[in-house]
């Protein structure tokens, strides 16, 4: 991704692929600390800022997201079980319990 000057990078995650029907994309969050010899000449800051909306908000495809003959490619699904979902997913190994 080229530079721009006094630019941001946002990265997006699925809650926000899901309301634009895959049309914005979210993004495999890395962060990586550069090599010494550019880190100390560099001015780069990375900032963390998470967002959620309320547990109970549906996400589905927005309207404007949609072409005529389109359907949505995700089922709506409430901000709260989406987030419920992630964390099963990352606290039982993709979602199957161990039965050690």
């Amino acid at each position: 991704m080229p530079q721009v000057e006094g630019g941001l990078v946002v990265n997006i995650a699925d809650l926000m692929m899901q309301w634009t029907n895959d049309q914005w994309v979210s993004t495999l969050h890395r962060v990586v600390n550069p090599p010494f010899e550019v880190a100390s000449t560099n001015r780069r800051q990375s900032l963390v800022f998470f967002h959620q909306p309320n547990y109970d908000a549906m996400v589905e495809c927005l309207p404007s997201c949609l072409a005529p003959d389109e359907s949505p490619k995700y089922a709506p699904i409430s901000s709260g079980d989406h987030l419920t979902s992630k964390f099963v997913k990352q606290t039982t190994f993709g979602g199957t319990k161990s039965t050690a």
